[in-house]
């Protein structure tokens, strides 16, 4: 799902910032973990800001809380937020548990792709866990960490004759519309992208002598003002 931008477009979309790119990309809705189905062991949740338009697409469900079938209870917390792209379940993705001994009645819906999210609280420090996302209410839009693009630092243990360096790809997405990625390093500060100013202050864990590490286990520390 993630692709590169050309150097010229990504030059055109930071200027032009947030509200004013118009790349088309699969629509995603703003859902929250509000329970779990005891029996499947399955996610409950709502659309707190987008139930009309689930309601319109996908059908009525009681309450306006949705099953979806494949995230698991042992993945999530109740009130975790998400962005989530679903359609509806077909009859052959549904849990045995699901369709013998069902324990609610609610709308069953499977999620093609999501990704975690926080409110976003400008001018403090941050960290975004690698896929996860902050949400800015007001001017609709997500700052993720994509990944991490390169990690050359000096490991624990080590002796370098050069510190190196570290690159992240962050991804700014309009909500329900377009997105764009930006590829910052470690340090830098007040990059203007997508109408913010986004300061990458440390990427941790820091490498050490023997330990390569993951992509899921780094940890961005990022300041995002208005620009």
């Amino acid at each position: 799902m993630k692709t590169l931008h050309t150097f010229g477009f990504l030059l055109l979309v930071l200027i032009a910032g947030c509200d004013k790119v118009t790349e088309e990309v699969k629509t995603q809705y703003s859902a929250q973990i509000v329970g779990f189905d005891l029996n499947c062991s399955t996610c409950i949740v709502s659309f707190p800001e987008d139930s009309l338009a689930i309601k319109m697409l996908l059908g009525e469900s009681p309450g306006n809380y949705y099953q979806i079938v494949n995230l698991n209870k042992g993945d999530f917390k109740i009130g975790q937020k998400l962005k989530v792209e679903v359609r509806n379940a077909k009859d052959t993705e549904l849990n045995a548990c699901k369709t013998l001994y069902a324990s609610s009645n609610y709308k069953n819906l499977y999620a093609l792709d999501y990704e975690n999210y926080t409110d976003l609280k400008f001018n403090d420090t941050l960290n975004l866990a690698y896929k996860d996302c902050l949400y800015d209410k007001n001017g609709k839009c997500y700052i993720c960490l994509d990944t991490v693009l390169s990690d050359s630092r000096c490991p624990e243990g080590a002796e370098c004759i050069w510190a190196g360096e570290a690159r992240a790809l962050f991804k700014i997405e309009k909500y329900n519309g377009s997105q764009i990625y930006i590829d910052l390093k470690e340090g830098v500060k007040d990059t203007v992208a997508g109408g913010y100013k986004i300061s990458f202050i440390k990427l941790l864990p820091y490498p050490s002598v023997g330990n390569q590490l993951k992509p899921e286990e780094y940890k961005a520390w990022i300041v995002i003002k208005n620009s």
